[in-house]
């Protein structure tokens, strides 16, 4: 009987607690139901500004593109040419090789990006040589407070394309607040050059300064390390040791030497000096000073490298005296800014006369596998064109245009094989050296029909070397270590938190060496020398563009219009048949090249002392050449000329 009672006690008691059980549960599936609701409403509400945002920043791109191309269609507009004007020749950013963008739009695109951070050079010789057969010129101002860097090769042909300007009985006036060395240098094939009164002219000669990093390396835990073969190849010497080499510096010197002879050259010639005024003026530079209490304006105008000392509105209204007065803003000279009159000229190299035409290819910056921008010479970019060249038979030559110091040996052999065919369809390649045909430039020179070279290039490096540096220890100095597995020893050997195995390092320093003599048979067979000939003027060593002459590296000296002259005399047209050559890239394709920039995924992981020395000594650089087998033919020639 108790039990019953206490069992159906139990029974009924069970019942009503499952009830409040469901109860509780109905309230927490509401409670996370709203919940859920107000997290998908806040999802919901961010995605929807995220849309609208995106929306609108599509739309004012848009918007700023069409204003960029209406703006730029203006201004495309013929700019009336005054009946007797100057024309001012001031330009901006970096001087550039690079072929000229022939598509209305991309032009315009270009164009907007680029206008102040490039100028072309072929622009600038067609404006100068048109311009001395125009009656409507009467002078040409040179005004260089724009331009950022231009080449000792640049101003050689920029200064020949003066003085055939001053031949037709036009005067060139460069004018300047204060001269840099290589500004000067321009400067020097005027007629007369005006400088600020609070201005200066610097003057010192060429040098070559690198930094080394050995005991740097050394302290940030970094192991380099590298394999060469050649004992002038010097490009990894900051990263072995704490000074420059004595072949290093022998070398050095050698071609330092020789360039500035050859600027001074020029320089000595144009301004009428004394040899041994310009060396007094630059060794004694402190003394001049001195001498006129410190005022670097009146020290360059008793040594007579300039001729007058006005400010700007000074030199404005004697301009104005000479080619006559603005009517549309007082106080200045006529003139005619040289982009605007680039716009109204014939272009060279833009429009063959007949089907038969000679094709121009422009090759500048690093090589390198794969596809790359404009900026840099990628093995199947410059292949491409090649075969192009190779397959339309209305091209009946190449002159290939080169400015690189080399780069990847695997790249510049692919581009040399496909020189070799082209020569094989019976079309001669002709190569037209620019500031500098090294190392890899050379490579995939060496088997030219015709190697033309400026007496300023600087070209060889034949030299050969790997480089792999690893960070292990400085990762383990951070807290981050690398472990694993693999079915060899060798499996994951690209990974530069491991070190580099003995093994690794033998088939490297074996490669190298295969690579090495290999560069010495390519040349010995495209330049007609013995062995024993090329072993003298290889191991790593650079020439000037003139000693390479000598020395059986180049055929001729010339500028690339010499070089077009020659590969039109070959196959019987004239230069006027010349056309650029270049790759073909989608607009988006433009805006990438001109807008990405390359980051190396490990350098983050380094420390911030790690990643800036990374930077200076050129480390990250090397790296993103990405030699498959990590052998390169490159050389670090950096400025020499501030």
């Amino acid at each position: 009987m108790n039990l019953k009672k206490q069992s159906s006690v139990v029974s009924c008691e069970w019942p009503a607690k499952l009830t409040t059980g469901n109860r509780q549960l109905t309230t927490n599936f509401k409670y996370m139901r709203s919940f859920f609701k107000f997290i998908s409403t806040i999802i919901k509400s961010l995605w929807h500004i995220l849309n609208f945002s995106r929306i609108v920043v599509a739309n004012l791109l848009f918007i700023l593109l069409i204003a960029v191309i209406v703006a730029s269609l203006i201004g495309q507009e013929d700019v009336a040419l005054p009946g007797r004007a100057a024309l001012l020749l001031k330009p901006a950013g970096t001087i550039s090789e690079a072929a000229p963008i022939t598509d209305p739009w991309r032009k315009i695109l270009r164009e907007e990006l680029e206008e102040l951070h490039e100028s072309s050079l072929q622009d600038i010789l067609d404006v100068i040589k048109t311009a001395a057969d125009d009656p409507r010129i009467s002078a040409l101002v040179l005004d260089l407070s724009r331009t950022k860097r231009v080449t000792l090769s640049q101003i050689m042909t920029i200064g020949n394309a003066l003085q055939k300007f001053r031949a037709s009985g036009k005067k060139v006036i460069a004018t300047g607040d204060h001269f840099g060395q290589s500004h000067y240098l321009l400067a020097s094939h005027a007629d007369e050059i005006i400088l600020n009164p609070l201005g200066g002219v610097e003057l010192t000669g060429f040098a070559r300064n690198r930094l080394y990093g050995r005991q740097a390396l050394e302290k940030l835990k970094i192991n380099f390390n590298i394999f060469r073969a050649g004992n002038y190849k010097s490009a990894l010497e900051p990263f072995i040791r704490d000074d420059m080499s004595s072949a290093a510096r022998e070398a050095n010197q050698a071609w330092l030497d020789d360039l500035w002879q050859s600027a001074s050259e020029h320089l000595l010639a144009e301004r009428q000096l004394m040899p041994e005024k310009l060396s007094d003026y630059i060794n004694n530079y402190d003394q001049h000073l001195a001498t006129h209490q410190g005022n670097t304006a009146n020290a360059a105008l008793a040594a007579g490298l300039v001729d007058r000392l006005l400010s700007r509105p000074q030199w404005r209204l004697y301009l104005a005296d000479l080619v006559g007065y603005d009517e549309n803003e007082s106080g200045n000279f006529k003139h005619i800014d040289w982009r605007d009159y680039a716009r109204q000229i014939k272009k060279s190299y833009l429009k063959a006369r007949t089907f038969e035409k000679i094709a121009l290819i422009i090759a500048r910056g690093d090589i390198m596998p794969g596809r790359q921008p404009s900026h840099r010479i990628g093995a199947e970019n410059l292949s491409s064109l090649l075969r192009k060249a190779c397959r339309e038979p209305g091209i009946k030559a190449v002159v290939l245009r080169i400015d690189s110091g080399g780069g990847s040996m695997t790249a510049s052999e692919i581009i040399r094989q496909e020189i070799l065919q082209l020569k094989e369809s019976g079309k001669p390649v002709i190569i037209s050296m620019g500031r500098l045909a090294a190392s890899g430039a050379y490579w995939i020179s060496a088997d030219a029909d015709e190697i033309w070279a400026e007496a300023t290039t600087l070209t060889g490096s034949i030299g050969i070397f790997g480089a792999w540096p690893t960070f292990e220890k400085s990762l383990d100095a951070i807290g981050i270590h690398s472990d694993g597995t693999g079915t060899s020893p060798f499996a994951g050997n690209r990974n530069l938190a491991r070190p580099l195995l003995p093994a690794q390092a033998r088939a490297l320093q074996l490669g190298v060496n295969h690579g090495y003599q290999r560069f010495l048979e390519i040349i010995a067979g495209g330049r007609r020398l013995s062995l024993a000939e090329v072993e003298k003027v290889a191991e790593g060593r650079v020439w000037s563009g003139r000693k390479a002459k000598e020395l059986g590296l180049v055929d001729h000296l010339g500028t690339l219009a010499d070089a077009v002259n020659a590969a039109a005399a070959r196959v019987g047209l004239s230069a006027a048949d010349t056309i650029y050559l270049q790759d073909e890239k989608s607009t988006a394709d433009l805006i990438g090249d001109l807008l990405k920039g390359q980051q190396n995924s490990w350098v983050s992981l380094l420390p911030a002392s790690c990643r800036d020395l990374a930077g200076k000594l050129q480390l990250t650089g090397l790296l993103s050449l990405k030699d498959p087998q990590h052998i390169y033919a490159y050389s670090f020639l950096d400025s020499f000329m501030e």
